[in-house]
C-alpha cells in the first residue's frame, strides 16, 4: 500500500507547490480512502472468489441474511449498497440464477417484490461468515482496541460531514 500510494503524494506535493494554500493533508487523506478502500475490495474478492461470490454478491446477501425474516426490498438494497436500482436488478438477477435468493411478491403491497435467502443462500452465508470474521480479525490484529474504536469514530465523523457537505439524497 504504502509504495502504491508513494507516487500519488509526490505528485500532490508538486501540485502544491504550484499552488499555495492547498490542503495537502486533507487531499492526500482523502485519496489515501480510495486506495484503502480498493484494497479491501481487492482483499474480499479473492477470499470470496473460493465460494463464487465477489464483495457485492457477499454483502447483498448479507443484507438480506440481516434483515428481519431474512427478506429484503430491491430498494432497501439498492440503499444498503449504495448502487442503482438498475444494478440492484442486474445484481438480484445474479443471485438468482445461483439459486441463492428468490423473488416474492410482498404481502403488505402486491406492487413490490420482496428478495429473500433460499436455503442455499442461507447455508453459504453461514458457511462464510466464520471464516470471512477470521480474515478481518487478522487485518485489525496489529491495531489496539484503542485504534480500533478511534478509526471507528473518526470514520463515523468523517462519514457524517461528507453528507453535510453533499446532502444525503437516498431515499426510496
Amino acid at each position: 500500500m504504502d509504495n502504491q500510494f508513494t507516487p500519488f503524494e509526490e505528485r500532490i506535493r508538486r501540485v502544491a507547490e504550484r499552488n499555495p494554500g492547498m490542503p495537502v493533508e486533507n487531499v492526500t487523506l482523502t485519496r489515501m480512502f480510495f486506495y484503502v478502500y480498493k484494497a479491501l475490495e481487492d482483499s474480499a474478492n479473492h477470499f470470496l472468489a473460493a465460494y463464487g461470490l465477489n464483495n457485492t454478491h457477499y454483502i447483498a446477501l448479507i443484507m438480506i441474511y440481516s434483515s428481519e425474516g431474512n427478506m429484503l426490498n430491491p430498494c432497501k438494497l439498492s440503499e444498503a449498497l449504495l448502487s442503482s436500482r438498475a444494478n440492484i436488478t442486474r445484481l438480484t438477477d445474479e443471485l438468482v440464477e445461483n439459486g441463492w435468493v428468490e423473488r416474492q411478491g410482498s404481502s403488505a403491497d402486491r406492487r413490490r417484490v420482496e428478495l429473500s435467502l433460499t436455503p442455499a443462500g442461507t447455508a453459504l452465508i453461514e458457511k462464510i461468515l466464520p471464516r470471512n470474521w477470521e480474515r478481518i480479525d487478522r487485518l485489525w490484529a496489529g491495531f489496539s482496541p484503542e485504534e480500533i474504536a478511534l478509526t471507528g469514530n473518526l470514520l463515523r465523523k468523517l462519514l457524517s460531514r461528507i453528507g453535510q457537505v453533499d446532502g444525503d439524497e437516498h431515499a426510496c
